[in-house]
């Protein structure tokens, strides 16, 4: 694997700039303090330096290559003294066999090299420690990084498996409801059978184009209402009707698709099998650019509900949208004077 350093050209400048001022400080100490001519202090560190600048960036293959994660904090501190011992000790030995190559006849230098021999390998290993504690902290940020990103994958496909476990629950109930309609029809008007099955085919089209999308678009969802309550309307007839107040601005605003059409199921179960009366279901549209607000209003007999049951379109509604917005706000219920009404807000 590269060296993160030379991965992309801002991290080497750093890492130049760096060593730069390394050694301009190195020069300036020399120099300060008597040690040597400006030009052995230069040559020395320019030499010295750039050697372990080299020697730097060939320690993250070691370090990258030997780490493990079952290892002991007690063995990789043995890890890291031995391995400094070893790189300064070669680091002296390279740099000495190259000053004393370029200053042959110069005594005073190779005696003032000799005697600082102690501090060059104190130097030494804290610049060792301070390259190993940087590549170590450069490989927890990478697997951090690629456990949150795993994380983030594992979570969106259990997010990608819910939703379409709970999607896969509309089409089979509204299924057995029209194929129960169609079985009635189909000895007493088989012409009004005939269109429902078209109606119903161009309804599934819709569900199955849409399976695999997440978002889509209030004209979308309520074009796709009309081919729901055209289908029941070939049952109830006048029985059913329905009234829309939609802001024409909405209907490019965003909403889960197949969201809407188990409550307007729910309107037809409650509302409207067992009224023997012209039933209404009003849709009222309403937004703005942060959210969508649809209200779905129709009359409603509590007596009913327990014979019917509980319908599983409002615990997927409630469901799909704690899933896809983490929010449990969006979804509230209203039942005042046998009338039942829905309203959800659709974050933008």
């Amino acid at each position: 694997m590269q060296n993160p350093i030379l991965n992309n050209r801002e991290s080497s400048y750093y890492y130049l700039g760096i060593w730069l001022i390394v050694m301009l400080s190195h020069i300036f100490l020399l120099v300060f303090t008597g040690q040597t001519t400006f030009v052995a202090a230069s040559v020395d560190a320019v030499t010295t330096n750039l050697l372990f600048s080299a020697i730097g960036l060939g320690l993250w293959f070691p370090i990258f290559f030997s780490r493990c994660e079952k290892e002991s904090m007690v063995s990789t501190i043995i890890n890291n003294i031995v391995g400094g011992i070893l790189t300064v000790s070669f680091w002296l030995g390279l740099c000495y066999f190259l000053l004393v190559s370029i200053f042959p006849q110069d005594d005073s230098y190779q005696s003032f090299f000799r005697h600082s021999l102690p501090w060059r390998a104190g130097i030494g290993i804290l610049y060792y420690e301070v390259l190993i504690l940087v590549y170590y902290l450069i490989i927890y940020y990478r697997n951090n990084k690629e456990n949150l990103l795993k994380e983030a994958e594992l979570k969106t496909l259990v997010k990608e498996s819910e939703l379409n476990s709970l999607k896969s629950q509309i089409n089979p109930h509204f299924l057995f409801n029209s194929l129960n309609s169609i079985s009635s029809l189909t000895l007493i008007e088989p012409g009004k059978a005939q269109e429902m099955i078209i109606k119903l085919s161009e309804f599934l089209r819709y569900t199955t184009s849409k399976k695999e999308e997440k978002l889509t678009t209030l004209d979308e969802e309520i074009n796709n209402i009309n081919r729901y309550l055209d289908i029941e309307k070939i049952r109830f007839g006048k029985r059913l009707s329905l009234k829309q107040e939609i802001n024409s601005l909405c209907l490019k605003h965003k909403l889960p698709g197949l969201i809407l059409q188990p409550l307007i199921e729910n309107a037809v179960k409650y509302g409207v099998y067992e009224s023997t009366e012209e039933s209404t279901i009003e849709i009222i549209c309403t937004c703005n650019s942060t959210a969508l607000s649809v209200v779905i209003r129709n009359a409603w007999d509590p007596d009913f509900q327990y014979n019917k049951g509980e319908g599983i379109g409002l615990r997927n509604i409630k469901s799909r949208l704690s899933i896809l917005y983490n929010r449990d706000d969006l979804f509230s219920i209203k039942k005042d004077n046998n009338i039942f009404e829905v309203n959800i807000i659709f974050p933008q």
